[in-house]
């Protein structure tokens, strides 16, 4: 009777070991995945981050939650303004870095400059745009140009960076 015990003792402790071995490479192999992701801290004991901790590390609308410094309607004025005086340096200041198109549009300004056409360019944007959308870090402002005697709505986009200060992406 005393052998049964300590043979099912050993077949129960074996079953637990050779369990936990199993149980601990499957969640060792998921929270590494959690931890690349970023969706676990890499520092023992690698817990998951809470909600809260997601959403204050990981927002869904990128600087949603920063305050306007300055605004679309500013930054719309700067750079009229810049092409106006023919400054090159302070065009390029208007313009959202983090835009897919930023080297895009600044290598145009730089060649509107070069050749001499930032007086052309001022006298193609009004002096005042309209608002078609605007969210938490993403605008869309119009304005009308007249062709050949047809008006063609054109479309400003704008996005907020980082220090609240809204800039151009498509002018």
């Amino acid at each position: 009777m005393k052998k049964i015990k300590i043979i099912i003792g050993i077949v129960i402790l074996a079953a637990l070991v050779i369990g936990g071995y199993f149980y601990f490479q499957n969640w060792w192999e998921i929270k590494q995945i959690k931890i690349e992701k970023g969706l676990a801290s890499e520092k023992f004991p690698w817990r998951d981050y809470t909600q809260e901790e997601l959403a204050k590390m990981y927002p869904q609308i990128k600087y949603a939650d920063v305050p306007t410094r300055i605004t679309p309607e500013e930054t719309y004025a700067k750079f009229r303004q810049a092409l106006k005086d023919n400054n090159l340096e302070m065009a390029i200041e208007q313009l959202a870095e983090e835009s897919e198109k930023y080297e895009e549009n600044k290598q145009i300004l730089t060649k509107f400059y070069n050749e001499g056409k930032f007086s052309e360019a001022y006298k193609e944007y009004p002096e005042k745009i309209e608002k078609s959308s605007m969210y938490e870090s993403i605008a869309s402002y119009y304005y009308f140009r007249n062709k050949e005697g047809q008006d063609f709505k054109i479309h400003i986009s704008l996005l907020k960076d980082i220090n609240g200060d809204w800039k151009l992406d498509n002018f």
